[in-house]
């Protein structure tokens, strides 16, 4: 516990999601039902069982949704709910997808006469495609029947599948959500479904009902709104006992690298989790360009010792909880179409700190005093990381 950190008030977890919504401007819900999945072992199961169940509807948007045995098995799943009648769309990013092996699965969706589009996808004779390559769809979304929803971190690809069944086992953190909340996410597929389309859906204002907890909103953002990037800023600035972050690529510009540097140093517990071994190295070194200086505020930095932890996670003293597609770094925060759930429940709070802890076990802490050591080609390798990152 940091010493001469100031004893307040606890502040309920819906005053403090009242105030985050009103940050963002979205509508906050009641859940009457928030599932914490972890890893690919546990969110796709849970995952086809919801598909299994779907009675209407399945709305599936990912960033990758490869062609390998982990997107064959999806593929089978969405087309047996097809088979049955239920209305199947898959929306999946092509750029996203011919960053893993395997391929795009589309090919067999648009087979088993399943409605799958790609999104803005980059035309060879199309120069303004060209343009557009830069704003991707990096959201990963499933809601089925407008009254269940997973939102999280994991696509579509062996790389989230268990070591048992051959896959990566990729670390990765997934909510699963029932209640009136999953007509919001399924607003904000039905919007993303016309843009891939070329067109835009009118957006109409929501207004929020009397909320206990456990109570969850969209933050669902797009290049140049900025919402993510406002929301992590306003976590940090509003916490008061303690904030955890996992991330996969924490490359962090001016306002998020203040926030977090003042959180730590007003006495916060401020900890974060990041990749030891980073699948983009380049995204590793950017992240580690910026070690210091929150170190130096007191920040705790522990690099994951398994394989590659890609989750997108934040908790707020314990009762407030971010999980979603944003990455800390500019292109989540500037340039993507991203979607998260923020949730105010202080149950899921403690489930996601407990996790956390369990994480830190299969991590190793980096001390300032022995970062201050490293060798000069580590150093070499990071300013180049931080030229490159501060320039995406």
């Amino acid at each position: 516990m940091h010493e001469g950190r100031p004893v307040e008030r606890r502040r309920p977890a819906i005053e403090s999601i009242a105030d985050l919504a009103e940050l963002v401007g979205a509508p906050t819900r009641t859940a009457t039902e928030v599932r914490i999945l972890r890893d690919g072992a546990g969110a796709f199961p849970a995952m086809f069982e919801l598909i299994d169940a779907a009675q209407s509807e399945v709305l599936f948007e990912n960033f990758i949704f490869a062609g390998d045995e982990t997107g064959r098995r999806f593929a089978d799943v969405l087309h047996a709910a097809k088979q049955r009648g239920v209305d199947v769309r898959v929306l999946y990013d092509p750029v996203g997808t011919m960053m893993v092996s395997g391929g795009s699965i589309a090919k067999t969706l648009l087979e088993k006469g399943i409605a799958a589009r790609a999104f803005s996808p980059p035309t060879l004779f199309d120069p303004r495609s060209w343009g557009r390559i830069r704003h991707r769809d990096h959201r990963k979304t499933l809601t089925v029947d407008g009254e269940a929803t997973v939102v999280g971190g994991l696509c579509i690809s062996n790389n989230w599948a268990p070591t048992s069944q051959g896959g990566e086992g990729w670390r990765d953190t997934a909510l699963l959500v029932r209640g009136p909340i999953a007509a919001d996410v399924k607003r904000a597929f039905d919007a993303m479904w016309q843009r891939a389309d070329g067109s835009e859906l009118p957006v109409h204002p929501e207004t929020a009902a009397p909320l206990s907890p456990p109570a969850a909103l969209v933050v669902a953002d797009r290049p140049g709104v900025q919402h993510v990037a406002n929301l992590y800023a306003a976590m940090a600035d509003r916490s008061r006992r303690s904030l955890e972050i996992t991330d996969a690529y924490l490359v962090l510009q001016k306002r998020a690298q203040t926030s977090f540097c003042g959180a730590a140093r007003r006495g916060v517990s401020v900890r974060m989790l990041l990749p030891g071994r980073n699948n983009h190295p380049l995204a590793g070194a950017a992240s580690r360009n910026g070690y210091e200086s929150l170190l130096q505020a007191g920040v705790e930095i522990w690099e994951w010792d398994g394989a590659m932890i890609h989750a997108k996670t934040a908790v707020m003293d314990g009762d407030v909880t971010l999980v979603g597609s944003s990455n800390l770094d500019p292109l989540s925060m500037h340039r993507n179409y991203e979607l998260n759930l923020l949730v105010a429940d202080p149950d899921t709070g403690t489930r996601m700190r407990a996790m956390f802890e369990r994480d830190l076990t299969t991590a190793t802490q980096i001390k300032l005093s022995t970062w201050r050591r490293r060798p000069g080609w580590q150093r070499l390798a990071e300013s180049i990381g931080g030229f490159f990152g501060s320039s995406l």
